[in-house]
């Protein structure tokens, strides 16, 4: 319950700000209310209220399937709704708090991801939230913000320094998901048991063993964490494409106007600013090269 309200409160929210810019003036496309929707919103649903949300106290690999696609898949799919352009149209300031910033910048976004399962299956938090109804909801909120702190200035550029290029947030990327890799071994390998007493007294003896449970939830966790990046590397290889597409369409005017600026003052066209093959000696230039180039012209 607790859930499907935070659902709704975020969805409505979501949809006054559409309406603000829309208001304004200003247009929203629609494919990102409803990747918003029925991706980043609607696989908390499915995450917490199907049958992984009915045993995640129960067995331990449907909580580790949870527990992942809440940090890394949800605040993806998320991202591609464009809450960050949203805040921004509706909210410029946030954008700048220094707060945001610190929080957002790459280097303590990502060792807050790759750090919190660590310390969720690592110490006794884990059976604490286990047995506490309240830290539990707690937790599910920690991953999905987590994951939202990293995810959504990566895919969407903002608040981010100017050194965080798209290739460079692909590198980051791709060493997160390494990093991301690290809890599934570890569980997957661990000759122990995580709560053991506690799975054993919630079973009563049904299901499969605690240690075999445990080395299937481990390795879905690696399996998951390796596949739930490829959304994210390509958001960013297709801003990276785009980033050249700008970058070079903005060289082009500037030596448009460059151009025009010298012929308008009665000067030839700059060789440098002309193909290789009608400013390089050779044959094949001399069989490209137009006949303006030649002394009888």
């Amino acid at each position: 319950m607790t859930v499907l309200v935070g659902v709704l409160v975020v969805g409505g929210v979501y949809l006054l700000g559409v309406r603000r810019v829309v208001r304004r003036g200003g247009s929203w496309p629609v494919w990102r209310t409803a990747v918003f929707f029925v991706g980043g919103l609607g696989s908390v649903v499915v995450l917490t209220m199907s049958f992984l949300g009915t045993y995640d106290r129960v067995l331990f690999w449907p909580y580790a399937v949870q527990n992942v696609l809440l940090l890394a898949l949800t605040p993806v799919l998320l991202a591609f709704g464009g809450p960050m352009q949203l805040i921004a149209l509706n909210f410029p300031s946030v954008g700048s708090a220094r707060w945001l910033r610190v929080l957002t910048f790459p280097a303590v976004s990502s060792l807050l991801g790759a750090a919190l399962l660590p310390l969720v299956y690592f110490t006794p938090y884990y059976l604490a939230v286990l047995q506490n109804d309240v830290l539990h909801e707690l937790l599910r909120l920690q991953l999905v913000l987590v994951g939202c702190l990293f995810f959504w200035p990566m895919l969407g550029g903002e608040s981010l320094p100017e050194w965080c290029t798209p290739p460079v947030r692909v590198a980051i990327g791709f060493l997160d998901g390494l990093l991301d890799a690290l809890p599934g071994i570890l569980i997957m390998t661990s000759p122990g048991v995580l709560a053991a007493g506690y799975y054993l007294s919630v079973r009563h003896g049904w299901g499969p063993t605690p240690h075999q449970d445990q080395r299937l939830g481990g390795g879905i966790m690696l399996t998951l964490a390796e596949m739930v990046g490829l959304p994210f590397l390509a958001g960013q290889l297709v801003s990276w494409v785009r980033a050249d597409r700008a970058e070079a369409a903005a060289v082009d005017r500037r030596l448009d106007q460059v151009v025009a600026e010298r012929v308008a003052a009665g000067e030839r066209e700059p060789e440098l600013m002309r193909p290789w093959w009608e400013t390089e000696p050779g044959q094949l230039a001399d069989r490209f090269r137009p006949r303006r180039d030649h002394p009888d012209d």
